[in-house]
């Protein structure tokens, strides 16, 4: 009887930190960019696009990618950005 208590308890703390404090760094990784984003950052997104912050609206970002000859604009959300490279 007492092994299965152990077990449920192994269960649970591999739940916690498998779970549970991955979504804690995740959200201290959207606060961090969300109060460091700032015009001319180089920032990645969620799905791997590395581009540099053109203009900031309230939940909206354009980011500039490309090479020198070839650019484009995308407009993304903020929650969409992943992490600040520069």
């Amino acid at each position: 009887m007492r092994l299965e208590y152990i077990i449920l308890i192994i269960l649970a703390v591999c739940f916690y930190f498998t779970n549970v404090n991955d979504y804690r760094k995740d959200k201290n990784r959207e606060i961090f960019v969300n109060d460091n984003l700032k015009v001319s950052s180089k920032v990645i997104t969620k799905s791997g696009i590395i581009g540099y912050v053109a203009k900031i609206n309230k939940n909206e970002v354009i980011l500039i990618t490309g090479d020198v000859d070839n650019t484009s604009t995308i407009i993304i959300e903020k929650s969409y950005i992943d992490n600040i490279l520069e």
